[in-house]
């Protein structure tokens, strides 16, 4: 099925170098392993210049896993914008107490209807305690939220985008297009 007919889901997460870039991949994986017409893409909340391709620790769990990358250099994490959302079919923060505050305040009316419409929703899935220095020098040094080891967190992300697919391949026409 060619990508103009797949319908999209679209993670977000901070800086898009970690949980949304990992669940775009296992997400991408996994709907063409079930036959799914949904293809997934990932942004951060934040243009993080200073961040270039790809966290290691998701690096290393797709080697593990053995799952290649679509690409051989993985690309550098992308901002979100307001085309992003719009376009997708289904938006997923990958931290409520994270990211939702952020995603309410950068694109409010747009924000509140795609809850509305349930094309918008979110995970508890937190960041790792060591964020990258580039995250660090746009959302500051501390964690605001909780943090969970990588291991945990990679498993984590696994198991959600195991189950997103399990219920997307259970309802046929389960968001149907804007």
């Amino acid at each position: 099925m060619t990508s103009a007919k797949k319908k999209r889901v679209l993670f977000i997460c901070s800086g898009n170098y970690y949980r949304s870039r990992l669940a775009e991949i296992l997400f991408n994986h996994e709907a063409e392993i079930a036959g799914l017409p949904w293809v997934a893409e990932s942004r951060g909340m934040f243009k993080a210049d200073g961040l270039k391709g790809m966290s290691p620790y998701a690096l290393s769990f797709l080697k593990d896993m053995k799952i290649e990358l679509p690409a051989e250099t993985p690309r550098n994490p992308v901002g979100i914008e307001v085309e992003d959302l719009i376009e997708a079919n289904l938006c997923i923060g990958m931290c409520r107490e994270e990211h939702q505050p952020m995603v309410e305040q950068k694109f409010m009316a747009l924000a509140k209807k795609l809850h509305q419409a349930q094309r918008l929703r979110y995970w508890t899935i937190y960041d790792i305690p060591q964020r990258p220095g580039a995250l660090i020098r746009l959302l500051g040094g501390a964690h605001k939220t909780p943090s969970q080891p990588a291991e945990s967190s990679t498993n984590h992300v696994a198991l959600a985008i195991r189950d997103l697919v399990r219920e997307l391949a259970a309802a046929p026409q389960p968001f149907h297009n804007k």
